[in-house]
């Protein structure tokens, strides 16, 4: 009878330890997002995650933006369009401006990085973005190397610190 009380007992303080350490609640995570359409307009919008990190692609699909993608590369989604610009996959390819042989337009993909955009060796599905970083995409001409970019916005405008956000202490 002592054995099962101490067992019980055992039980119970474990089960207090894990709802202690496991019910924290885990950190919400913030990306940024620039979209730079062929017109100049530009929208930016701030991405919420509670994941360590989460793909480009992720990015778009959270911003409430629409996107249409192509996965028929076997490479990961291509943006073939965002909102009313670019093209309308499947019924035409997805870079169905840059047939032809004249010049290439199409949604070109960036990563903010020290306060310049790097065109992305990588498509969406395939980079991960980390709390903090910047997401930009540009409709406009473009070569495999590089493309019409998007304006710099830092994280800092795109997601303000909200009023409600506790300050760090040490």
């Amino acid at each position: 009878m002592r054995m099962r009380w101490s067992v019980l007992g055992m039980l119970i303080f474990l089960g207090i330890v894990l709802l202690c350490v496991g019910g924290e609640a885990q950190g919400i995570n913030r990306a940024g997002l620039v979209v730079r359409f062929g017109d100049g307009t530009v929208i930016t919008r701030c991405i919420e995650f509670t994941e360590d990190a989460i793909t480009g692609e992720d990015v778009l699909k959270r911003s409430g933006l629409r996107v249409i993608l192509d996965y028929s590369s076997g490479m990961g989604g291509a943006v073939c369009k965002i909102e009313d610009e670019g093209c309308d996959y499947p019924q035409v390819p997805c870079f169905c401006q840059c047939m032809g042989g004249g010049e290439c337009i199409y949604w070109a993909y960036f990563h903010l990085k020290n306060g310049a955009w790097e065109y992305s060796g990588t498509g969406c599905s395939n980079y991960y973005v980390h709390n903090g970083d910047v997401e930009g995409w540009a409709w406009g001409p473009g070569s495999p190397t590089g493309g019409t970019q998007p304006p710099v916005i830092p994280f800092e405008q795109i997601c303000p610190a909200s009023a409600s956000s506790p300050t760090p202490t040490a």
